[in-house]
């Protein structure tokens, strides 16, 4: 009871400070001002973050791809035993940084239960998510190669929790497995949303097209 006592008497005084804020909200034009100005930063640092990280794994990706591929033409053709072995070891360390799954369908289940799970850990619910499915673009790596190469995105859906969200981004920075933030859009206001497209790589293996 005198917990609810305590909040019957703290409750009146809140909505008094609210009351007096917002009247010197409206007269004060430099209140004003400063209260926007925090809400901007509030807004703009997470896209500034994932602006950083999101240039420097794309970087990553595609010259690690196009190395990729001139390293599995140079096992097939050096008659060097030792550049050879060296080059397939890299190229087993690249293509651990693939999607896993044994079929495209299981892969893109694998990619959205992450995704789920790692919003959920850092407290954002998860409104949708939507998959998606197509070639690698160039990035001047051979044809043949790009051929077995597929972007799995998703569009994710999610009320903005600012902590949470940096959480996920450093999540998609240091997962072994390539996850690329490539957009994020946060829509301020009373029900504040972030709209983020997600983007991993998969390797299709023969015959599971």
């Amino acid at each position: 009871m005198d917990k609810y006592n305590t909040l019957k008497t703290i409750s009146p005084k809140v909505k008094e400070l609210m009351l007096d804020f917002k009247a010197e909200l409206r007269a004060n034009e430099r209140l004003k001002w400063l209260v926007l100005v925090f809400g901007c930063l509030l807004y703009i640092g997470p896209v500034i973050y994932l602006e950083s990280l999101s240039s420097k794994t794309k970087v990553e990706t595609q010259s690690s791809q196009a190395k990729l591929a001139q390293l599995k033409a140079q096992v097939s053709e050096t008659r060097w035993p030792e550049r050879a072995a060296e080059a397939e070891e890299f190229v087993s360390q690249l293509e651990q940084r693939y999607w896993p799954g044994d079929t495209p369908g299981l892969a893109e289940a694998g990619f959205e239960r992450w995704i789920r799970t790692n919003l959920e850990k850092h407290g954002m619910e998860v409104r949708q998510v939507q998959l998606s499915r197509g070639p690698v673009g160039n990035i001047g790596a051979n044809s043949e190669t790009l051929s077995s190469l597929q972007h799995i995105r998703a569009k994710v859906l999610a009320p903005l929790e600012e902590v949470g969200l940096i959480r996920f981004l450093n999540d998609t920075a240091t997962s072994q497995p390539w996850v690329i933030v490539e957009q994020l859009i946060i829509r301020p206001g009373r029900n504040a949303r972030v709209e983020m497209d997600l983007m991993t790589v998969l390797k299709i293996r023969d015959g599971a097209g």
